[in-house]
């Protein structure tokens, strides 16, 4: 072999010893990223193997226009953006976006903005106050307000809370031999000075060829409940022959012209259940009923109930209460009870009712109406039906 070959071939071997010896001793570092929360932006530069020593920016991308970049964590702790680091390491990277409050934005649904929210955290399906907290019962805070009506307004009554019932369903009549027609006419039922008034008068009133001498109203709720508490304040009518009611109702009677029809069933009354919270006789207004009418399994009427002494029941406001759980129902005056059933497999009150407000006039627990009868009234200055929180 000539030795300038030989020279040559070994200056070859000497660098690719060298080369291999330089690639070994050049060290890499391994990059980790991550954004929080996933959704929030992106990171560059991707992760991977980096050498060391080997400058890198680091800048957060936010690509939702709800969220806003907040800091760097993991192996550093830093607010830049974009943000400089010498790779000397192996490196764990963290982009932390932070969620945009939206001015209007209201996160549980309760109609308080988040930015006014005392309570942020709110059960879907209850009222909450201006700061966004429940409502409690004033007799009980297991309760909370779920649906109710203040009459904080003037004239017709909210059309999205209530339900006029005008169709006699008996033949052009009312049961129980009741003397009045119920009209949807404003002079039977407004809203006045803060609360609402159910207005029965003397009058000849006409209806699908059917005439009475009398007009009232009768209020469906379109709100309907299964357990919980209903209270009522109000004013009772004083003249002979009047006989107002506060009281409820299965959806499924499926009654002509009821708000609910036969969206829930048709099992019709007495199977439907109804729980009167208060009622009262046409004679004796120091009086006042709280009653349970029901079919058992077999179809067999039933009812159940009480008598109890009420004073001023037209000149001052008396709170009318309903309490209703799975074990029990209890009827209460001014929150004393006065009866109470229980609520087992032989009642039918595992069902959704609704309410129902009215005066009737005559008929059999209105009894003889007075010679000088021309108008009454109930005033009603709330309705509130709470749930457990």
């Amino acid at each position: 072999m000539k030795p300038n070959l030989i020279f040559k071939n070994f200056i070859l071997i000497f660098l690719i010893f060298f080369i291999n010896i330089s690639c070994k001793d050049e060290k890499q570092f391994q990059l980790t990223t991550y954004v929080i929360p996933i959704n929030g932006g992106e990171i560059f530069p991707a992760p991977g193997m980096y050498d060391a020593g080997s400058k890198l920016i680091f800048e957060a991308i936010e690509n939702n226009e709800n969220f806003t970049f907040s800091r760097w964590s993991g192996s550093v702790n830093d607010v830049s953006n974009p943000l400089e680091i010498q790779i000397n390491s192996d490196l764990s990277i963290v982009a932390e976006f932070t969620e945009k409050v939206s001015p209007s934005k209201d996160s549980d649904n309760d109609g308080v903005i988040d930015s006014d929210d005392l309570c942020p955290n709110t059960k879907e399906g209850f009222v909450v106050d201006e700061n966004g907290c429940k409502i409690e019962n004033e007799f009980d805070d297991n309760y909370s307000l779920v649906w109710g009506d203040e009459f904080e307004y003037e004239g017709e009554l909210d059309k999205n809370k209530w339900h006029h019932q005008i169709i006699p369903p008996n033949n052009g009549s009312w049961w129980n031999d009741e003397m009045q027609h119920y009209t949807n006419n404003i002079k039977n039922s407004f809203v006045s000075d803060g609360t609402m008034k159910i207005v029965s008068i003397k009058e000849n009133y006409t209806f699908n060829n059917s005439t009475k001498n009398y007009t009232s109203a009768r209020l469906n709720s379109k709100y309907s409940f299964k357990y919980g508490r209903v209270d009522v304040r109000a004013k009772l009518p004083s003249i002979q022959g009047t006989w107002p009611a506060i009281w409820t109702l299965g959806t499924n009677i499926n009654e002509v012209g009821n708000y609910f029809g036969d969206s829930d069933g048709s099992v019709g009354w007495p199977r439907c259940g109804e729980i009167d919270i208060m009622e009262q006789n046409g004679w004796n207004k120091n009086e006042l009923y709280g009653y349970f009418h029901f079919a058992n399994p077999q179809g067999d009427y039933g009812s159940h109930g009480s008598v109890t002494n009420i004073s001023n029941s037209s000149d001052k406001y008396h709170i009318y209460s309903m309490e209703w759980t799975d074990k029990v129902i209890r009827i209460l005056l001014d929150n004393k009870e006065f009866v109470s059933l229980i609520n087992n497999g032989d009642v039918p009150y595992d069902n959704p009712h609704y309410l129902l407000l009215n005066i009737a006039i005559g008929g059999n627990l209105g009894g003889d109406i007075s010679p000088n009868f021309i108008q009454d009234t109930m005033e009603i200055d709330y309705v509130r039906v709470f749930k457990r929180y």
